[in-house]
């Protein structure tokens, strides 16, 4: 038996939560106040109040890739901390509810029901940044000028890794505890220790490490050459899909040694 069964019943639990439709939402909600803040900015600042008689407040107007680039990196804070919000009970809350144990009683293995779990939280994923920065690429557009698309969905897709990162490692969180606030809790602190303290701990970890995929993504969103780009996030690439494959595998592991 395979996991499509499983997998289908987990893209329908997703439009039954209305999760299909709130995740690209949310996403793009976070990214498109980016080129809005910004085209406002300079009237905000003209009309505030309380500044010395005289004061002139001269901002350059930032160009459409400088724009984009930006509102990518609220991914790392808020967009993270959504990820795990929503993923955080997909599986702590299904045992905790007892529906997992309903499940497994049917000739469904603890592999095909995680392997479902990941497949349709990456793909939910992928699909929500696609849209979110895609509606984002296109008003900025029109407030701020030109893009270049292939910029735009390279810089796109070179992030996404750090987005299935932290869906990982919270689902391997879920898989070990029991309460999805705990595994919610242990998912955030882990991803803000994995994404801040790295580039500190020297030039190879600096290297390998989820901030450096971030940092490459934003080059190829503000122009950057695609070539030189991609030697750049080569080790991040490597270093983030380590982890993937690290995490993924051990919430696996966590799952098959729990009692449901």
């Amino acid at each position: 038996m395979t996991a499509l069964p499983m997998i289908k019943k987990e893209f329908r639990e997703l439009f039954t939560s209305y999760k299909i439709l709130f995740i690209p939402l949310v996403f793009i909600a976070l990214t498109i106040t980016q080129p809005i803040t910004m085209k406002m900015l300079p009237t905000l600042l003209e009309n505030a109040t309380g500044l010395p008689e005289g004061t002139v407040i001269e901002i350059p107007t930032p160009t459409a890739a400088e724009v984009l680039a930006t509102a990518v990196s609220k991914f790392s804070t808020l967009g993270s901390f959504i990820l795990i919000m929503i993923v955080m009970g997909s599986i702590a809350g299904e045992r905790a509810s007892g529906v997992a144990s309903m499940v497994f009683v049917k000739p469904i293995s603890r592999a095909k029901y995680y392997l479902a779990k990941a497949f349709t939280y990456y793909i939910l994923t992928i699909v929500s940044m696609l849209i979110a920065m895609g509606v984002t690429a296109y008003y900025t557009e029109i407030l701020f000028g030109d893009l270049s698309w292939l910029h735009v969905w390279t810089g796109t897709l070179m992030y996404i890794p750090n987005l299935l990162l932290v869906v990982t490692t919270t689902l391997c969180a879920s898989s070990y505890f029991s309460s999805a606030v705990s595994a919610g809790g242990v998912s955030l602190v882990f991803n803000i220790v994995i994404f801040t303290v790295p580039p500190f701990l020297g030039t190879f970890l600096s290297m390998v490490s989820p901030d450096a995929l971030t940092n490459a993504s934003m080059a190829v969103l503000r122009g950057s050459a695609l070539t030189e780009a991609s030697v750049t996030a080569a080790p991040s690439l490597a270093g983030v899909f380590s982890l993937i494959a690290i995490f993924f595998f051990m919430g696996w592991y966590l799952l098959e040694k729990q009692e449901i």
